[in-house]
């Protein structure tokens, strides 16, 4: 069966909630290889028109939700010094003096996710004295809408350690970014909040929008009621809000999230529309593709239509 080509958007900023599992979803990543994907992920992100703007490493598959960048804004010297310290001084001087396939590369979702799944995978066996895939298929990509739906996928992909029962607080889980931006406080400004608030993002600072972001994840982890699965404890969700979090006007996504992985559009029906009208004929063929209601918010919308809601 041919492969489904991936949306990737041309000559403007995206974004994309990327996810990969394990070959057989196998449990191979433990704290050690936790921490060597991260850096890894944080290496790549450090090269590529990437802005990251939250992640998930799992035991056996991780998420990554990011903005791909045209690139437009950064400047020859800057990706030079990129290029610099990522490859090394000379190297860089003497391969890469023509940068108009550097840049084309750069601002490229596959190139991106590959650089970083085969340099894990090429430590994972060495260390581990294997061969063959560590990975299983490709990987997936769903584009998402700014506002709304990237602010939701956002808040899924941080509540996946506590929806494991791993943790009772989500910032308490090491490898996601609501524990990066709490225990870590953002070091080095890895992580972004482009794009979760709108007009938001550039009116507030850091500590107020991570103040808005908690206040949104507690709210709708709060309302997690899935059988044999952990929930946040109402007196913890009751202090959280005593201490006045602003909490988002946003509805609980509560079952429905392989939305936000097994779609391939995720937002309003317009950006649905949108997308449809870019890539029709080149990734979609059929006839019929409407914008099928999530059921998560009355303004988010997903362009595949999925036969079970729960995952």
């Amino acid at each position: 069966m041919a492969r489904i080509r991936r949306l990737r958007v041309s000559g403007e900023d995206a974004f994309y909630h990327i996810i990969s599992r394990t070959v057989g979803q196998d449990f191979l990543l433990h704290d050690r290889e936790k921490q060597k994907l991260f850096d890894i992920i944080k290496r790549y992100s450090s090269l590529f028109f990437v802005k990251v703007i939250g992640y998930a490493i799992m035991s056996n598959h991780f998420h990554l939700l990011v903005r791909m960048d045209t690139g437009e804004d950064y400047s020859d010297e800057t990706v030079h010094k990129r290029l610099k310290v990522f490859y090394g001084h000379d190297y860089a001087e003497l391969r890469f003096s023509n940068l108009e396939p550097v840049r084309e590369k750069l601002g490229n979702l596959s190139e991106y996710v590959k650089g970083i799944k085969q340099t894990f995978s090429w430590w994972y066996n060495r260390i581990h004295k294997r061969r063959g895939y560590f990975w299983s298929d490709r990987f997936k990509s769903v584009l998402i809408q700014s506002g709304e739906s990237l602010l939701n996928c956002s808040g899924y992909i941080d509540l996946n350690a506590l929806r494991a029962g791993i943790v009772e607080k989500p910032e308490e889980y090491r490898w996601c970014s609501l524990g990066y931006r709490v225990q870590q406080g953002n070091k080095d400004g890895f992580l972004s909040f482009s794009g979760l608030f709108e007009f938001e993002d550039h009116r507030k600072d850091e500590k107020e929008l991570l103040r808005l972001y908690r206040s949104f994840v507690y709210e709708v982890g709060g309302e997690i009621e899935k059988p044999g699965k952990a929930t946040i404890d109402e007196n913890l969700l009751k202090f959280e809000k005593e201490r006045h979090f602003e909490l988002a006007k946003l509805e609980v996504f509560r079952y429905r999230w392989r939305y936000f992985s097994d779609g391939l559009v995720l937002g309003s029906k317009s950006f649905i529309q949108s997308a449809y009208e870019s890539f029709s004929g080149v990734v979609f063929y059929k006839k019929e593709r409407k914008a099928h209601a999530t059921g998560i918010s009355k303004e988010m919308y997903s362009l595949r239509r999925l036969n079970s809601l729960r995952c």
